[in-house]
């Protein structure tokens, strides 16, 4: 049997073997095989292994060498960045998800890590721009909104706050932080009424939540104080 073939036979196991939740030793038998046949589909694909599991140096690996292989390859960029993003090599992180957004403009995906990697590198301006961004790519990703929503909070922007985490709520009522965010944004622009619903909201949802609790004890006493 040639090398090509026994990898096919290898690569075969090793998808019977991922398929039944059996991931570690369906990720050495990948590598069997690539020792055989290095083909660039397989390496990427265990290299996103590697990344699920959390073995990020074996992840950076497989990347890199398809990288090596394929410099152009939408898929190698983007695993190498989330396994560099999880390594918290966060500026590497951005390059490599500005460089699947060139070559992929539609990934929504690599948009919205690119935009977590600017927030968490603290650049909430990039964070924002790159959250509005992916929005206009697929408006219906509510995470993104979510996000948009957090970074406007950083920067105190209210009014930007109430249009992100409305789209939240749009989606989802029962959004406990959104509510929260939504009640700071209306307190901060003076509206008490708002501000009060959107605590009462937050705290229905989660009786435990300690700041929404005290940020409607503390409205509702103001209210009574001014009444």
């Amino acid at each position: 049997m040639s090398d090509a073939a026994l990898a096919q036979e290898l690569i075969e196991r090793a998808g019977l073997l991922e398929r039944a939740g059996d991931v570690r030793e369906a990720i050495a038998t990948y590598e069997a095989a690539l020792r055989l046949d290095e083909r660039t589909e397989i390496l990427l694909h265990v290299g996103n292994l590697y990344n699920d599991a959390g073995d990020l140096d074996e992840a950076l690996r497989c990347f890199e060498r398809v990288l090596a292989r394929r410099p152009d390859l939408p898929g190698g960029h983007y695993g190498r960045g989330l396994a560099c993003y999880r390594s918290a090599r966060i500026q590497e992180a951005i390059r490599c998800f500005e460089r699947v957004v060139e070559l992929d403009p539609g990934w929504v995906t690599a948009r919205y890590w690119l935009g977590l990697a600017h927030y968490h590198r603290g650049d909430l301006e990039r964070a924002i721009d790159a959250f509005h961004a992916l929005l206009e790519v697929s408006p219906g990703f509510t995470i993104a909104w979510y996000h948009l929503g957090t970074a406007a909070a950083q920067k105190c922007d209210s009014d930007l706050m109430l249009t992100a985490f409305g789209k939240v709520l749009e989606r989802n009522p029962r959004s406990q932080g959104a509510h929260y965010h939504s009640g700071v944004a209306q307190f901060r622009k003076g509206n008490l009424d708002e501000a009060l619903a959107a605590f009462r909201a937050a705290v229905a949802l989660n009786p435990e939540d300690r700041k929404s609790a005290e940020n409607l004890r503390a409205l509702e006493e103001m209210r009574l104080r001014f009444s």
